[in-house]
């Protein structure tokens, strides 16, 4: 780790972009050996914990799953899909996961790398020739630095962008790729490869890449690539929608002031930049994501190779790798740490892998009260790791 914190979230909402300071501070200590007691107990604290912490952070909702070994082991969920509502949440729903969107970019894209459609090392200029015109100095940016955040792209879109809401297919691909363009005519803000800039934009960038090369969409791809392998049947883009019973899915909740103001079903951040933060899941769902990730390193993944995997978990600049940060210390646990997390300002998620513990623990907030969740959720985390 470079100094005590790291920045990573980078919101963007109807054009306002936020920064958020996720800590990651350096702390010494030794991975515990033993394994936690039983799954009931497990789960009994569990529940416990997150009924606790959402009550003293005054979260809308919060939600928690731990997998062990492959299997969830205890899964817990406590508030109201909407404030006010009475309606509470339960296990099963679905949250909207922002930037965790992105290692699943990476992922996708590696299946195409490993299918020799694509290369790490093609660049933005090789990929779409004459039919966009660009700085000189974007021509060099290699897949690899749009997927590590040092292509040197700017963090959002313009706010003109992020009113945009084209529909899924060939006129969104198309809008995607207008919305590049218009950023790749643009120097870049830093030299590609020499700093670590967070940016929604180079995720977009690198979907619009892939997009061009196989003429499917991003949407398709993360399906075809990702969902579909793993048998991720309750996942979709943007924020989950109500289905045949009113509040059947939560709502997300902005933070103004003192006030939580409830999100309409369509709020989000633009479709354009879908690549960068814009899929949802359930917990259960997510955390067999992560358990790819956890076992695919050991060579025992469905998606891709060993050596693929412990590629998108090598950090370049800051502990960034692809859509994942790995410090080589952390304060939540005793042991190594991948993870990310996301929000749209009226949601948040965190997924973190612990290999030490064969474990994947995944934490979502219909809040977007982000200090208060990130608080929430590393606090699960680390309660968690402290399970014998």
């Amino acid at each position: 780790m470079n100094g005590n914190r790291t920045s990573l979230i980078a919101l963007a909402f109807a054009g306002a972009s936020i920064w958020i300071v996720v800590a990651a501070r350096a702390q010494d200590g030794q991975a515990p050996k033993d394994k936690p007691t039983t799954a009931s107990a497990i789960g009994n604290r569990l529940n416990d914990l997150v009924a606790e912490i959402r009550a003293e952070k005054k979260l809308v909702g919060l939600g928690a799953t731990i997998m062990i070994d492959g299997k969830v082991v205890a899964a817990a969920a406590d508030g109201e899909r909407k404030k006010g509502s009475g309606v509470e949440l339960e296990v099963g729903d679905r949250w909207h996961l922002g930037s965790i969107t992105k290692s699943m970019t990476a992922t996708m894209i590696a299946r195409l790398v490993e299918k020799q459609e694509i290369q790490w090392t093609t660049t933005v200029g090789e990929c779409f020739g004459a039919s966009i015109e660009m700085h000189a100095d974007c021509r060099g940016v290699t897949l690899e630095q749009l997927l590590t955040h040092t292509s040197g792209a700017p963090p959002n879109f313009p706010i003109a962008t992020q009113f945009q809401r084209p529909p899924e297919g060939k006129e969104r691909v198309q809008a995607r790729k207008a919305a590049v363009a218009a950023i790749l005519r643009k120097e870049p803000r830093s030299h590609p490869g020499e700093a670590y800039k967070y940016s929604n934009v180079g995720f977009t960038i690198a979907a619009a890449m892939v997009e061009e090369k196989t003429g499917k969409s991003w949407e398709d791809l993360i399906r075809q690539e990702v969902f579909l392998p793993l048998s991720i049947t309750r996942a979709g883009f943007g924020p989950p929608k109500d289905g045949e019973k009113h509040l059947d899915q939560p709502r997300g909740h902005q933070k103004i002031g003192p006030f939580k103001r409830v999100a309409g079903q369509e709020e989000d951040n633009s479709p354009i930049m879908a690549p960068a933060g814009w899929v949802h899941m359930t917990l259960a769902d997510l955390c067999i994501y992560g358990n790819e990730h956890l076992v695919g390193e050991r060579g025992k993944g469905k998606l891709l190779k060993a050596e693929t995997y412990k590629r998108l978990h090598t950090p370049r600049l800051k502990s960034y790798a692809f859509g994942w940060v790995v410090p080589d210390q952390n304060k939540w646990t005793n042991g190594r740490l991948i993870w990310h997390n996301g929000s749209n300002t009226m949601w948040y998620a965190l997924l973190a892998i612990l290999p030490e513990r064969n474990a994947v623990v995944s934490v979502t907030s219909n809040d977007g009260d982000i200090e208060s969740a990130e608080e929430a959720a590393f606090q699960i985390v680390r309660e968690f790791s402290k399970m014998k």
